[in-house]
């Protein structure tokens, strides 16, 4: 376990330094593409080589200088500080969406198991199947129509029962956390309910009811144990799933998040309306604001999967076992 943990712990800063350098250096080549399309369109020198440009920009980042962002207004601001003000906005979505799809996964999975045999009841696969084939910007969309229909029959006097874009810790929340939490729901608990399925069937189980032993008791001391790995590995995922959906849920309902940076500084301005991302063009292809938000997502994607392996080998004996049979070789 010991060498697991420091093999784990060794990759994250180099996986984290080749995401901040892959991403620097997309940045530059995009603008110089861009220059070269257009090269009445920016005042730039882009003709230094990639490698110093990036060292001088690791070494502040080192000191904790991120850089600049473009101007708004006058106002100057930093890309550390227009990074982290962005990632905690996202942190509420994310974090009010990975509970709700943890309790409601898990509830759903459970009891949607049949004991006696051991089987899924009948409506749980049609209901996972449409969650699962639902992303969240569809759902979100399809959540902002319906409020609008409701608001359009109200008649002249009626206020829309929710707020559809902007950002507030109120109902604000609701449209975005019910599009990012659908699809992890639906993915929870269809395999909770599967593995549990599979662990009924096996032969320990069958020998343990034939002696007398209540179904209950196999279930909570038994057949939950075994199943836990494979239900914290579907949950560290469902956590990936969100993250990764959080660039067209924040872009759709205007939240100021992580993933609406992200999009304003990869979209062309073509294609990304003032209206949906405020600060599209200044954003564009910035190398610092890309390198850190996508460092960020990176240093989330990497924790969900250390944090999991470690627990999937804190509920699995065979997993340790392993594990210290390979350390002692």
């Amino acid at each position: 376990m010991t060498r697991f943990i420091l093999r784990r712990l060794l990759i994250l800063p180099i996986a984290l330094l080749a995401i901040n350098f892959v991403a620097f250096s997309y940045a530059l080549l995009a603008q110089r593409v861009q220059q070269t399309q257009n090269p009445f369109g920016s005042d730039l020198d882009l003709s230094a080589p990639i490698l110093p440009l990036y060292r001088v920009y690791l070494g502040n980042v080192l000191t904790g200088d991120w850089g600049e962002m473009p101007l708004v207004g006058g106002v100057a601001q930093t890309v550390r500080a227009a990074v982290f003000d962005a990632a905690g906005a996202s942190l509420v979505l994310l974090t009010l969406a990975f509970l709700l799809s943890l309790a409601i996964g898990l509830l759903l999975g459970l009891t949607a198991v049949r004991a006696n045999p051991p089987g899924l009841k009948p409506w749980l696969p049609p209901l996972a199947s449409l969650g699962l084939a639902a992303p969240s910007f569809f759902v979100g969309a399809l959540g902002i129509a319906l409020v609008l229909a409701l608001y359009l029959r109200g008649g002249p006097d009626a206020k829309p029962l929710l707020p559809l874009t902007g950002y507030g810790l109120d109902l604000h929340l609701v449209l975005p956390v019910l599009a990012l939490a659908l699809r992890p729901t639906m993915q929870i608990a269809q395999t909770t309910a599967s593995v549990l399925v599979d662990e009924l069937r096996t032969q320990h189980v069958i020998t343990a009811r034939s002696l007398g032993i209540p179904l209950r008791t196999i279930r909570r001391k038994h057949a939950l144990r075994n199943v836990l790995p494979a239900v914290i590995l579907v949950v560290a995922a469902s956590l990936r799933l969100m993250a990764g959906e959080l660039i067209l849920v924040e872009w759709l309902f205007g939240w100021p998040g992580l993933g609406k940076l992200l999009a304003s500084a990869l979209l062309p301005p073509s294609v990304a309306s003032v209206g949906l991302l405020a600060g599209a063009t200044r954003n564009f292809l910035h190398p610092e604001l890309v390198a850190g938000i996508l460092t960020l997502f990176g240093l989330l994607f990497l924790l969900a999967d250390l944090i999991s392996s470690l627990a999937v080998y804190a509920v699995d004996p065979r997993l340790r076992a392993n594990l210290e049979a390979s350390d002692h070789a």
